[in-house]
């Protein structure tokens, strides 16, 4: 009879995975508004999955911006999930557009600042550490154009939860530029010298005014506020491609926390979103390197972790955790659901359906382990 149940929940897990897995429009209620965004987990999803949330621009969508920055190709190669939300409108100029609560102010008026768009993305995050092993080491923002300005937000307010940020043509907004962020995020900025919609200097929206810092005041902003060091690594990109621009990176390291600061200076750049083969660098590869060499702690076995020790395996009744200064522990089930979170090194597990089980270890020093156990 076991054997037949382990058979049938084996045909299960597997067809759950694949109805989980690929591109889902969802919809989850924050405030007074039913919000979208779209969730797209790759067939090989890691486990635990780092999280990307991409933010579209100022009168874009969720679906045009999922499309055309090649973050599903990111998603596929690495196994990471990736959210892309849908922004609300606002009545901007006398005109209607989607736009988020970003900090971009227009002489006293914040666009759509009664709406709490950087709340709803910790809820998003919220929901997938429900439903999915997610890494919560490695949750990263990025997003172009009034994106970038949001995904600066994201990181004032919610550094304790993400890793690091990367904006496109979207610096920090006046509204928040005073603000002192919660905790030290790796950033990384790219514009392009030309760009007249958030201009390069000194992000003057279309000549009219000016909506936040300049983008090389919001890099001294985070290499500053990080404590990185005063003097970067220069890169010049390679011109081999006839598009008339030339790329080259500033790369400030050493700040607090491991954390670092990043310009890419786009010279005869517009507002735009750069790729190969019709540029010598790729936004979309760029700004996953830069996260990769960001990353926190995973499980993977190349870093080394302190000695841990789950035991019994198999086992039916109680689950034992030994290791030292353990902050929290995770267990999920075959389909990324999580069962506990607790801080308790015994575990009861006779309640749970027969299968395999990850247990999720975060040490004190942020490390994060996992081993399997079955329970039969």
């Amino acid at each position: 009879m076991k054997k037949l149940l382990t058979l049938l929940m084996t045909v299960c897990f597997c067809l759950s995975v694949f109805a989980q897995s690929g591109q889902t429009t969802k919809t989850i209620t924050w405030g007074d508004n039913e919000r979208q965004y779209i969730e797209y987990v790759p067939a090989n999803v890691s486990n635990p999955a780092p999280v990307l949330f991409v933010f579209h621009g100022l009168g874009d969508n969720m679906s045009s911006i999922f499309n055309y920055t090649g973050f599903k190709q990111i998603a596929d190669a690495h196994g990471w999930i990736v959210i892309t939300p849908q922004a609300m409108d606002a009545t901007l100029m006398g005109q209607s557009a989607s736009a988020w609560n970003s900090g971009v102010s227009i002489g006293s008026m914040s666009v759509n600042s009664n709406i709490d768009d950087s709340g709803l993305m910790m809820a998003i995050l919220d929901e997938l550490i429900n439903s999915y092993s997610i890494d919560q080491n490695n949750v990263f923002c990025t997003g172009f154009s009034m994106g970038g300005f949001m995904a600066n937000r994201m990181a004032m307010e919610h550094g304790d939860r993400i890793k690091a940020i990367a904006s496109v043509s979207g610096t920090i907004g006046n509204a928040i530029a005073d603000a002192t962020p919660v905790g030290h995020v790796s950033a990384m900025h790219i514009h392009g010298t030309a760009d007249q919609t958030v201009t390069y200097e000194s992000a003057s929206y279309m000549g009219y005014v000016s909506v936040g810092l300049g983008a090389e005041a919001t890099v001294e902003y985070w290499r500053n506020y990080n404590q990185c060091s005063a003097t970067s690594v220069h890169t010049d990109y390679p011109d081999n491609v006839s598009d008339g621009l030339t790329f080259e990176k500033d790369l400030y390291e050493g700040g607090t926390d491991g954390t670092k600061t990043a310009l890419i200076k786009v010279t005869g750049g517009d507002h735009d979103w750069y790729y190969t083969p019709n540029n010598d660098i790729d936004y979309a590869t760029e700004i996953y390197n830069f996260f990769a060499s960001c990353m926190g702690p995973t499980s993977v076995d190349e870093i080394a972790f302190p000695t841990v020790n789950v035991y019994p395996n198999p086992t039916k009744d109680m689950l034992h955790v030994e290791a030292e200064n353990i902050t929290n522990i995770q267990v999920y089930n075959a389909l990324g659901q999580m069962m506990v979170s607790t801080t308790s090194t015994d575990i009861p597990v006779s309640s749970y359906s027969e299968g395999l089980y990850t247990v999720s270890v975060t040490f004190a020093n942020g490390r994060v382990l996992t081993r399997k156990v079955m329970v039969k």
